[in-house]
């Protein structure tokens, strides 16, 4: 019985080729929006200025809150309460809460895109953040 939910090589083949059918052509797909800023000739990977707004946010606490002190806490191996407060404040912190929950209510983009500049200043600080 357990050999029939095993895909035989052929089966596999047949499973993947069909797979990368489906994403090329949904990859090579024309945007619906003629104004977008690709002019309609597939995705586009502009950010938002909402993204850009918090891609600065996050950099910027990176550079001068978080670089200055991760030093400190990679040796001391303290808690770095006072820097989780400040990215509380700011917004930095659970972006994935519901809004009707009191979070940003961002998507995973947003999140990670976030998260990326964070770690620029330092992965521990910004696992606690996260």
């Amino acid at each position: 019985m357990a050999s029939r939910l095993i895909p035989s090589v052929g089966q596999y083949l047949r499973i993947a080729s069909g797979l990368r059918h489906h994403v090329r052509t949904k990859a090579t797909m024309t945007s619906p929006a003629e104004g977008s800023p690709s002019g309609g000739r597939g995705y586009s990977f502009e950010l938002t200025d909402e993204q850009r707004e918090f891609q600065e946010l996050a950099r910027k606490f990176a550079r001068e809150e978080i670089i200055p002190v991760a030093a400190h806490y990679d040796k001391t191996g303290e808690y770095p309460i006072p820097v989780l407060k400040k990215a509380w404040e700011l917004g930095l912190m659970n972006t994935h809460i519901p809004a009707e929950c009191g979070g940003m209510d961002l998507g995973i983009f947003d999140a990670c895109m976030i998260t990326e500049e964070l770690a620029y200043g330092c992965t521990g600080i910004k696992v606690a953040i996260v």
